[in-house]
């Protein structure tokens, strides 16, 4: 027989899987908002202003100095941390530079960055190739403003090598970084190697022109700091002149050899010149000239004079024309230059002698001896690496400076690729030396 079960049972039985399911439900819930607690716990954090001393983009890590110590802090980064740049602009951690200071926070239980922005405060100058240093006031000289940089401050070049200060050369190229007056990053983007010269004593002397960024006289022995990169390097002397091309490599020795330059004596004149009575002053061109020797000159026609108290000034033409030519030359006293020009007067008729005459003071009225100051110089500072001529004779390469020449002269600049100008001074008998600066010349659309 089978009994037949009570409502009253099944009840019980109900209530008691309710129970269960609400005490289930309970606990899942407990569980459930602890969890939540527990994520929404805040983890521990810590900030402060640095300066980024490297980046390690295949370990995903950043060294960062606190600025005013010498205390780096490892601290690693992926895409999830807020970066952003000098103008609030978001990027990747990959972009982050050696050299940058930015305001950082990092979790401390396992140093991951949280965020990076470059403080408002902090100033940037980039390509700088203009710097100088004061060790003995701690200060540097950038954009012709004055900071002052310390122990502390991070100097360092690609790679994320650390450098000395000492280490820098005015040929190098630097990114400077700051706040305030105080430098705390100096970076060098752009390195220097070294140029050695050989085998060119034919131009000792003379000047050496790197691509018109360094302009230096010739001299022995010489090892040249240059910036990296690839140069056309000239050297001249009178009319001597030799060019080849190097390539600069970071903190490596380059050198030119000159060996394979021959003088050159094409449409240059070896010139001696008697001149009686001995000691008179020989002027070509109106400079004053040394003629104990030979002298050289380009093919070409120059004014010369020679003058002597006591004797009438000698004026006239040379034109140079062959490898070599001797010139003879005699003054004549005053009075017997007085005799002979009032002789034909007296016995030739006035159609001869007017001409003469008039020929005469036309020659005198066009050609003008200039004085010499040999106490007082004349400088001329720019253009950079120019050509200079004073009436038409060869001084040098801007800068320069060559002996003082009084009077109404033509100052004419030549550079190579440039459109030749010329200059009109009046340089004045004032016992003072005189510097001349003239405008950057044009570059030339035709060559």
């Amino acid at each position: 027989m089978h009994k037949k079960i009570g409502t009253g049972f099944i009840k019980r039985c109900v209530c008691l899987v309710f129970l269960v399911v609400m005490m289930c439900g309970c606990a899942n819930k407990s569980d459930s908002q602890n969890k939540v607690q527990d994520t929404a716990k805040p983890m521990a954090a810590q900030s402060f202003t640095g300066v980024i001393t490297s980046v390690d983009k295949e370990l995903k890590q950043l060294s960062v100095r606190e600025i005013d110590t010498d205390v780096d802090t490892i601290i690693n980064y992926d895409d999830t941390a807020e970066i952003k740049d000098k103008y609030k602009q978001d990027i990747y951690g990959d972009e982050l530079e050696q050299g940058m200071i930015m305001k950082t926070t990092y979790r401390t239980s396992d140093a991951k960055l949280v965020s990076m922005e470059v403080p408002e405060d902090a100033w940037e100058y980039k390509n700088v190739d203009k710097f100088s240093f004061d060790t003995s006031e701690s200060s540097m000289e950038v954009a012709d403003e004055l900071y002052q940089y310390s122990e502390q401050t991070y100097f360092g070049t690609s790679g994320n090598k650390a450098i000395e200060m000492v280490e820098l050369s005015e040929a190098d190229e630097l990114t400077v970084r700051g706040i305030g007056y105080k430098v705390y990053s100096v970076i060098r983007t752009e390195g220097h190697g070294y140029l050695r010269l050989l085998n060119y004593k034919d131009f000792i002397g003379g000047m050496i022109n790197i691509d018109d960024d360094i302009i230096l006289p010739v001299t022995n022995n010489m090892l040249i700091t240059v910036s990296c990169g690839n140069y056309r390097v000239t050297l001249n002397k009178g009319t001597a002149k030799a060019s080849k091309t190097v390539s600069i490599k970071n903190n490596k020795e380059s050198t030119l050899d000159f060996s394979d330059y021959r003088k050159s004596i094409k449409n240059v004149g070896s010139i001696k010149f008697n001149i009686d009575p001995i000691g008179a002053d020989l002027y070509i061109n109106g400079t004053k000239i040394d003629y104990s020797k030979p002298i050289s000159l380009n093919y070409g026609t120059y004014s010369v004079s020679a003058s002597l108290n006591g004797y009438s000034t000698y004026n006239g033409k040379l034109t140079v024309a062959e490898a070599s030519k001797t010139i003879n030359i005699s003054l004549e006293t005053s009075d017997t230059a007085s005799a002979a020009t009032s002789a034909p007067q007296s016995t030739a008729s006035s159609e001869t002698t007017e001409p003469q005459a008039t020929a005469a003071s036309t020659s005198k009225s066009k050609t003008k001896t200039k004085k010499i100051d040999s106490n007082h110089t004349i400088s001329v500072t720019a253009p950079e690496g120019a050509e200079v001529y004073l009436d038409n004779v060869y001084k040098g390469i801007v800068p320069c400076k060559f002996t003082k020449v009084i009077g109404s002269q033509t100052i004419t600049l030549s550079k190579s690729g440039y459109v030749t100008k010329s200059y009109s001074v009046d340089i004045l008998d004032d016992d003072k030396n005189v510097k001349l600066s003239f405008s950057e010349l044009i570059e030339d659309a035709d060559k």
